[in-house]
């Protein structure tokens, strides 16, 4: 085996390379993915911080999604900081929502100006939220998928780079030495066979891993979602709560 893998020549660094994080980076994804949580498990996590939620606000949420750790705790953390920077962009422009509904106002609009503006910043804000469930919820579940794909699409050129480094060599020693003897050419030969061969072993299960692990992450982005979307609807109901100062 080592020499076989000596013959292939320079080339055979990166596509060793390649297939050591091929599997590394798969194995590392798949054990990721058995640790997701059942439904009900994640109910009870979802039940948890919302419980945090209503009886200590978002400081009590941030303790607990800082002890916490996996998919919908990264889901989580990330919609409150999110929920949090929109707050924040929400005050900045309450001087402008408050001119807005008082043009409503002198326009006869009443009432019903007031309710739209607060419409539209309940849309929104949930909009917003609503994003940032699936894009959270994405980085976690398609970490180092990017590197699975890219590795599956250049081995092959690697293998064929190797292939003509080989021939290369085959043709100098041909020039050299002339055609009468095939052990001349047999060494770059033997660099091109091995390495087209070393770029599509290494290639064919890695995107095949690839395609198989993005298929799932796509399968598991709708559970978490759904977990995000009612989390974020907590912290909304949370924020209407404290701005008009209803209770339960």
């Amino acid at each position: 085996m080592w020499d076989i893998i000596q013959s292939g020549g320079p080339m055979m660094v990166p596509l060793i390379a390649c297939a050591i994080l091929a599997i590394a980076y798969s194995i590392e994804r798949l054990w990721i993915f058995k640790q997701l949580p059942t439904p009900e498990e994640a109910q009870n996590e979802l039940d948890k911080l919302e419980t945090a939620l209503r009886n200590g606000g978002e400081q009590a949420v941030v303790e607990e999604c800082n002890r916490g750790k996996g998919l919908l705790n990264y889901v989580f953390a990330s919609l409150l900081k999110r929920y949090h920077t929109l707050m924040i962009e929400q005050r900045e422009f309450k001087e402008t929502n408050e001119e807005i509904i008082r043009l409503a106002d002198a326009a006869g609009g009443g009432e019903v100006g007031r309710f739209m503006v607060m419409q539209r910043e309940l849309a929104d804000l949930k909009e917003e939220l609503v994003i940032q469930t699936e894009e959270s919820a994405r980085t976690y579940l398609g970490k180092n998928l990017a590197i699975l794909n890219t590795i599956g699409n250049i081995t092959p050129l690697l293998g064929l780079l190797g292939t003509i480094m080989g021939m290369i060599i085959a043709f100098e020693s041909i020039a050299i030495a002339g055609a009468g003897d095939p052990k001349v050419v047999a060494g770059g030969i033997s660099q091109a066979l091995v390495t087209t061969a070393s770029g599509l072993i290494v290639a064919i299960p890695t995107i095949v891993l690839y395609r198989y692990l993005a298929r799932k992450a796509d399968n598991l982005l709708e559970d978490a979602e759904m977990y995000g979307h009612a989390f974020a609807n907590a912290l909304i109901t949370m924020g209407q709560r404290q701005q008009y100062g209803t209770t339960e």
